[in-house]
């Protein structure tokens, strides 16, 4: 494999870090219900995600990553809701996150690759 394929892995791999870090900070503000320990262990999962994503972006394009980190984040923060929160959607926002979904795709399968 050759250097620039790893770069791209690993700037992918901080990427899926920081929306994890992202998703993280969120269930955990929900669970703590608003207790100081709560915000504070946001704030530290936002910055590392935050960080994660400045690496990311050495490698893949800002817009790139920017619209993957807040649309794959928001999507993986409404399934958690869903199946830890239990909380529920409505048919149109169902239908607003499938379309998010898909213009990631679509972003993604535009993006222009270094050579």
């Amino acid at each position: 494999m050759n250097l620039q394929k790893q770069k791209t892995i690993l700037a992918y791999t901080f990427l899926i870090f920081a929306i994890f870090a992202e998703v993280l900070s969120t269930g955990i503000l929900k669970a703590s219900r608003g207790s100081l320990y709560g915000y504070i262990l946001m704030i530290i999962f936002i910055a590392i995600s935050y960080c994660l994503l400045a690496l990311s972006i050495r490698k893949i394009q800002v817009g790139i990553a920017y619209a993957m980190w807040e649309i794959l984040g928001s999507s993986c923060i409404v399934l958690m809701s869903i199946f830890i929160f239990d909380e529920t959607l409505t048919m149109r926002q169902t239908i607003g996150i499938l379309l998010a979904i898909i213009g990631i795709i679509l972003i993604n399968l535009g993006e222009v690759k270094e050579k």
